[in-house]
């Protein structure tokens, strides 16, 4: 299991773009992915369940991933994170 803390960098937070993206990037593997923000843990494959999270920009979330594919999944996601979503 890998466990890390994020900063959301995005001037919006995790709105529905960044949230689809997100939710897409996060599918694409059978590790299980959540994400936690103010004591409320959601499914990170869910763009609805990121999006009610209420995340703002500067906030810190908590990427929690277990599996078997967990390094590649936690190594995507956190890039994806830390160039402010871009491709």
């Amino acid at each position: 299991m890998i466990v890390t803390t994020l900063t959301i960098k995005d001037e919006i937070g995790f709105h529905a773009r960044t949230a689809a993206l997100f939710a897409k990037s996060a599918a694409q593997f059978s590790a299980s992915i959540s994400v936690t923000f103010n004591n409320k843990k959601v499914n990170a494959k869910s763009t609805l369940s990121l999006m009610t999270l209420g995340v703002k920009s500067q906030d810190k979330i908590t990427l929690e991933i277990d599996g078997q594919d967990e390094n590649e999944a936690h190594s995507t996601l956190t890039e994806m994170i830390n160039s402010n979503f871009k491709s």
